[in-house]
């Protein structure tokens, strides 16, 4: 499948790893110090393994954007793939918007705004379904992905106009 954009994401955020690798000290530690009073392992294991496979996770996850003149493609990777074909789409623009007021946080997330798809960031492409479903997609790239969606949507946009599309986007990517 040849695609117009491409683009992947990762949880990137400093202060996010160091949360992280704070937990998982301090979860390594209290299973150390019951292991030390009561002989028994089983604690120190758990937290040892419960948060090597979140700090596994975290480091595995990559949201990946793909946008075809057939839809665009939603890929929380390695859980899920979402394909929305571009006419099931009535609006499509990017947007500022703030991941914990809206969405409760980052990842996969349900709330009263909709469903969100996001790593970090606070743009993302705002799509909004023919059947009211209201689905953002974080981005590092709101220019050229901007640039791209102008005209997306529309049904007498020629192939070469979206591929010309695509190449300025890729533009504004690299001057990023």
């Amino acid at each position: 499948m040849q695609y117009l954009y491409r683009e992947n994401q990762k949880f990137n955020q400093w202060w996010l790893w160091l949360l992280m690798l704070g937990t998982l000290g301090l979860a390594i530690w209290s299973g150390y110090e019951a292991y030390a009073g009561t002989g028994d392992l089983a604690p120190f294991i758990v937290a040892a393994l419960v948060g090597g496979l979140t700090a596994i996770s975290l480091a595995v996850i990559t949201l990946r954007t793909t946008v075809t003149k057939e839809g665009i493609e939603i890929a929380l990777l390695p859980f899920s793939k979402r394909r929305i074909f571009r006419s099931e789409i009535e609006r499509a623009f990017v947007r500022e918007y703030s991941p914990i007021r809206e969405y409760g946080g980052w990842g996969y997330r349900i709330g009263a705004a909709g469903k969100a798809y996001n790593v970090s960031g606070k743009f993302g492409l705002q799509l909004v379904l023919k059947d009211g479903e209201k689905i953002l997609v974080g981005t590092q790239q709101p220019e050229a992905l901007e640039e791209l969606m102008t005209g997306y949507l529309e049904d007498d946009i020629s192939e070469e106009m979206l591929e010309l599309k695509a190449l300025e986007a890729q533009k504004l990517k690299q001057r990023r």
